[in-house]
């Protein structure tokens, strides 16, 4: 829930209705991997415990082939995946790379907040859903706020 590997967003050319250039660089990071290889260790032996031994448990991925420590980078690089809640695209702060502000006000932009995954400034430990909704309802009392 924490990757250290940092992807990239940005835009194709000048115009702003074109597709931008998304690059998720996911495990581009070793500190990724050097977490997940224990993972993948301990699943393994939590599969061939005797608790589980009833169950008819036999490791069908990734393979008895698949041992070592560089084996087992390479299975994890070919088949790990997202969980599809990208976030930080957009992200909060007071610094110049920051597209919005404490109030979601996109900067340099008159009128537009943004209220989704995008303006957190890093992934979470919790339901990626909570956290928008918690940022939707903020959104709603500044511009509620704003409107008085």
């Amino acid at each position: 829930m924490d990757p250290a590997s940092r992807g990239t967003l940005r835009l194709r050319n000048g115009d702003p209705a074109g597709p931008p250039l998304l690059d998720p660089a996911h495990l581009t990071d070793d500190r990724d991997l050097d977490r997940l290889v224990p993972g993948l260790r301990l699943a393994r032996e939590l599969g061939g415990t005797e608790a589980l031994a009833p169950f008819g448990t036999a490791e069908l991925f990734p393979g008895t082939d698949v041992r070592g420590e560089e084996a087992c980078r390479a299975y994890l690089r070919r088949t790990a995946s997202t969980y599809f809640h990208p976030v930080s695209t957009c992200r909060i702060g007071t610094d110049e790379s920051a597209v919005a502000d404490r109030e979601l006000r996109v900067r340099s932009t008159a009128g537009l907040r943004i209220a989704d995954a995008s303006v957190m400034p890093s992934l979470v430990s919790a339901p990626t859903n909570a956290t928008v909704l918690a940022i939707a309802e903020r959104a709603a009392h500044l511009m509620e706020r704003a409107e008085r």
